[in-house]
């Protein structure tokens, strides 16, 4: 069955876990042709109601146990990657040079680089405090600071890792949650996520075939194109 016949809603956390392995790539919106995204395979009164059946928590539910990377990692969108499909993603996306060398070859900004290492050096960083450590917390940096996020995790450096709530001295909930980063690599091996390591004209046929299997011909052309198939 192509991706684009599934018609099942997602009505339980236990329901999008199975969804998510089955479809393998899972935007939260519909900008993948003739492909679901969480969006479509819930009921929009379910969003944002802060309950267990919240898809909205559930995005960042599925990094935390280890069953979804959760990221931007192509086109600037937010998407779930099952960890069963995650490592070849990973392979076809990152960049063979480390984040220090892509800076010195001018393909990474500073910011980039000051981020990913505040990531490494604390994995699971919320936001707030990641923008503190690397002095990008002016309302002026704020672009530089998104941009540095979306280029890190379009070559999979980077994954969202889940939320941390935000406490009072006192211990109690205060103020919005916080989104948490953590590179790939770590969160691979904190979830016992084994690396794909074929080299890329095999990565780039096993990708091949899963597309012409499991998905519509619109999404399988539109994600040939996106990893250069």
């Amino acid at each position: 069955m192509a991706m684009n016949e599934v018609t099942i809603k997602a009505d339980t956390y236990e329901d999008v876990k199975r969804l998510v392995k089955e479809i393998g790539i899972l935007p939260l919106s519909s900008f993948i042709p003739e492909h679901p995204s969480l969006e479509s395979l819930t009921v929009h009164e379910q969003w944002h109601t802060g309950l267990e059946t919240d898809p909205w928590l559930w995005r960042d539910r599925l990094p935390g146990d280890g069953l979804a990377a959760y990221g931007r990692f192509f086109a600037k969108k937010p998407l779930l990657i099952s960890s069963e499909l995650f490592p070849l993603i990973k392979n076809l996306l990152e960049d063979p040079y480390t984040v220090d060398e892509r800076y010195s070859d001018g393909e990474l900004s500073k910011a980039a680089v000051d981020v990913y290492h505040a990531i490494a050096g604390n994995e699971g960083i919320d936001v707030k405090a990641l923008r503190a450590a690397t002095d990008l917390k002016s309302k002026e940096s704020k672009n530089e600071f998104d941009r540095a996020l979306i280029d890190l995790q379009s070559k999979a450096d980077i994954v969202i890792a889940g939320i941390s709530e935000r406490l009072n001295a006192n211990g109690t909930k205060n103020g919005w949650n916080s989104t948490c980063y953590m590179t790939a690599s770590h969160w691979m091996e904190l979830h016992g996520i084994e690396k794909n390591i074929l080299p890329t004209p095999e990565a780039k046929a096993q990708l091949r075939t899963l597309l012409q299997e499991k998905y519509s011909e619109a999404a399988g052309k539109y994600l040939t194109k996106i990893f250069k198939l």
